[in-house]
This record gives C-alpha cells, sequence and structure tokens, in this order.
C-alpha cells in the first residue's frame, strides 16, 4: 500500500488568536464571528457585525461554577 498522508493537520491542538489593540480592533472590519485577542483588555473579543461604520465588538467573558 502507498504512503498515505497524515491526518495530523486534522487534529486541532492550538487555536492562535489574532493580537491587536483597542484602537486596531475598533478600525477593522471583520465578518461577525472574528475572534481578536484585544492586548490593552487583555480580553478575547467577537465581531458582531462587517462594516467599521457599524463595527460592534463583544468581549467575551467567563463564568465559574458556584
Amino acid at each position: 500500500m502507498p504512503n498515505q498522508p497524515s491526518n495530523d493537520h486534522l487534529i486541532p491542538r492550538t487555536l492562535i488568536v489574532r493580537n491587536m489593540t483597542t484602537a486596531q480592533r475598533r478600525a477593522q472590519a471583520a465578518e461577525p464571528g472574528t475572534i481578536i485577542f484585544d492586548t490593552d483588555l487583555g480580553k478575547l473579543t467577537v465581531s458582531k457585525s462587517k462594516t467599521v461604520a457599524t463595527a460592534s465588538w463583544e468581549l467575551i467573558t467567563s463564568t465559574q461554577d458556584a
């Protein structure tokens, strides 16, 4: 049987998120669902709209079990 390519690239090991300052993030026209790490806030943010004029970014917050 001939050598077959490995499927290792299909097994995610890490998630790399783009880093930006708040000003860079606000100037970014991104597809809804785009995740960016805001280096000024030290938090992940997700885009809710596509155009810069109506750009809406939401902080991704975490919850802890009580």
